[in-house]
């Protein structure tokens, strides 16, 4: 690989972990291919956040989301093989990250308190604020929260109502 190809893939890889960790937190709802891009330099990043604290969108009464967060066989095929070296580095990235937001639950959650009279209808009520609580699993030291969102990783990437979502989109676009 070429000096560019590595910056590229080591951009797509820290942003995908990123990705994954906040919308897992935030409860990110809405995630299909029309609205996760990708830059030139190997970024993803997510639009359109109407949906969030797990506030998701239902279509006839069926909850869609059913991954705890967008993480398809394409975005692991980027990144490297399940058991490889760049494989496990991208999850050491999404845990480390996952650990951070941990160490700073009380200023996400003030903050997010501090916006509950915004009039943001996913946020206003005690339990919208619970749902961070929950996601960041408080009760378990680093080390098991790690090896909860190793397993939320597989898990997310092997649900195929993830990709059944992506492909009416692409279907609905024409």
């Amino acid at each position: 690989q070429g000096f560019e190809e590595n910056v590229w893939h080591d951009n797509f890889v820290r942003s995908c972990a990123g990705c994954c960790v906040f919308t897992y937190v935030l409860g990110i709802g809405d995630r299909h291919n029309d609205n996760i891009m990708l830059t030139r330099d190997g970024r993803l990043f997510h639009i359109d956040f109407g949906h969030f604290l797990g506030n998701f969108k239902k279509k006839y009464g069926y909850k869609r989301e059913k991954a705890p967060f967008v993480f398809t066989p394409a975005f692991a095929a980027v990144i490297g093989k399940v058991d490889s070296p760049e494989f496990r580095q991208f999850e050491d990235l999404c845990c480390r990250a996952y650990n951070v937001l941990r160490h700073n639950s009380q200023l996400l959650i003030t903050l997010f308190y501090l916006m509950m009279s915004c009039g943001i209808p996913e946020l206003e009520k005690q339990e919208d604020i619970y749902w961070l609580r929950d996601k960041l699993a408080l009760n378990l030291d680093d080390d098991a929260a790690s090896a909860r969102f190793r397993e939320l990783i597989h898990v997310s990437l092997h649900t195929k109502t993830t990709l059944i979502n992506d492909a009416s989109h692409l279907l609905k676009r024409g």
